[in-house]
């Protein structure tokens, strides 16, 4: 499975209810689409939101988003780097990482 981002852009700022009607329409897109959510982060001022996926490709992403009619700015394929994730951890981790490969 690919890690996928998802970027939305909000004219007026993003409201409770709107955020709640859109995600009602598109989470039984993505399961049939074979794609999962896993986090959102939006902005302070409430205009920009990207969206973390799990899911086959970001066509399977695209593609639930259009069918539940959710507009987005669009979606792209990721590596994640996080803190304890060995090669894919911190600049630190990764370099250990890479010297025990090559022992």
């Amino acid at each position: 499975m690919a890690r996928l981002i998802l970027e939305k852009e909000f004219d007026p700022p993003l409201t409770v209810d709107l955020h709640d009607r859109e995600a009602q329409r598109v989470d039984p897109c993505l399961e049939a689409y074979g794609a999962r959510w896993i986090r959102s982060v939006l902005s302070s001022d409430r205009r920009r939101m990207i969206c973390e996926f799990e899911a086959p490709d970001a066509e399977a992403v695209r593609a639930a988003f259009r069918s539940a009619k959710v507009p987005f700015a669009r979606v792209w394929s990721g590596e994640v780097f996080a803190p304890g994730g060995g090669a894919s951890g911190g600049w630190r981790e990764r370099q250990k990482a890479r010297q025990e490969a090559s022992r």
